[in-house]
């Protein structure tokens, strides 16, 4: 499955990730098939998990994959963020 990147979130891999378009595409669709969910996250993680969440309106799901977040709708990445410190590893995932 391809999924449908932003410009928002095609600018924020470049800035918070340093991807380029290619790898960002390859990274989206690996996270949206193989990343973990909000429901498969516990503790402070979860907790931040659901800040970040309640934060995007017109979200419907959330998927880490690597050391960075996706927000998604539906297929359609919106945005990205890179796993603060302290959750990448690990003990969190």
């Amino acid at each position: 499955m391809t999924v449908e990147i932003t410009e928002h979130a095609y600018d924020r891999m470049k800035e918070r990730l340093g991807w380029n378009r290619k790898a960002g595409q390859r990274m989206a669709n690996k996270a949206y098939a193989e990343g973990k969910t909000h429901g498969e996250t516990r503790g402070s993680l979860h907790r931040y998990l659901d800040s970040v969440y309640l934060s995007y309106g017109n979200a419907n799901q959330m998927r880490i994959y690597g050391e960075a977040l996706f927000i998604f709708s539906g297929s359609r990445l919106i945005t990205v963020y890179a796993l603060p410190t302290k959750y990448r590893g690990k003990k969190y995932l």
